[in-house]
């Protein structure tokens, strides 16, 4: 009789179990996390993964012979080309941010002075991540950012790479972009390095 009741508690704890471990994991409202989730990455999918609440999201673009806002001679700027980004978010239960991870690729745009891509082109790529730490969870102004990777490169056939930002570059907070704090590797647009001159002699 002890081993039939002995072998009823497994069956009913079995039981128990079986139904949670079969759950889903618990969404989240990406509304309620702190700062806002960037919209260009949604949707989002947010879930409760051990001690915080992690968001994920996804951004794929394509374009063709779409102006970029850069004249030549006077003459306008398209480029065609695709770009992927991945972005996932770390939080605390309380939704607020604690890191980020930001990984994009765009492999070759191409960029000519013809709205039907015709004619001379140069070439832009790019593969970096992007890794952001919120001392203060939460806090855009205290976050810091570190880039890591090719950021940006030109290409222009017959001349070779003329312009190229790559390595790793840490930025001072609330003045990302601007301000490095430490950096490694080649980074151009922090030497003087005119980018869009580059582009121009490129096509012209």
């Amino acid at each position: 009789m002890k081993r039939i009741a002995v072998a009823a508690v497994t069956a009913a704890l079995t039981l128990l179990a079986g139904p949670a471990m079969a759950q889903s994991p618990h969404t989240v409202d990406p509304a309620t996390m702190t700062p806002t989730l960037n919209p260009d990455y949604a949707p989002w999918t947010c879930i409760v993964a051990g001690t915080g609440i992690t968001c994920t999201g996804l951004q794929d673009l394509a374009y063709t012979n779409e102006a970029i806002g850069l004249q030549c001679s006077g003459k306008d700027v398209y480029v065609t080309g695709v770009q992927r980004s991945k972005f996932i978010r770390w939080h605390d239960l309380q939704g607020r941010a604690l890191k980020t991870s930001i990984q994009t690729n765009f492999p070759a745009d191409r960029l000519t002075l013809s709205a039907t891509g015709e004619g001379p082109a140069v070439f832009l790529s790019g593969d970096w991540h992007k890794h952001y730490v919120y001392p203060v969870p939460g806090d855009l102004a205290q976050r810091v950012l570190t880039e890591t990777g090719s950021a940006l490169k030109l290409r222009v056939p017959g001349e070779g790479v003329t312009f190229r930002d790559s390595g790793t570059v840490t930025y001072v907070p609330s003045q990302e972009y601007e301000t490095p704090s430490v950096m490694h590797g080649v980074h151009d647009r922090f030497t003087g390095v005119d980018l869009d001159a580059l582009i121009c002699d490129g096509l012209t």
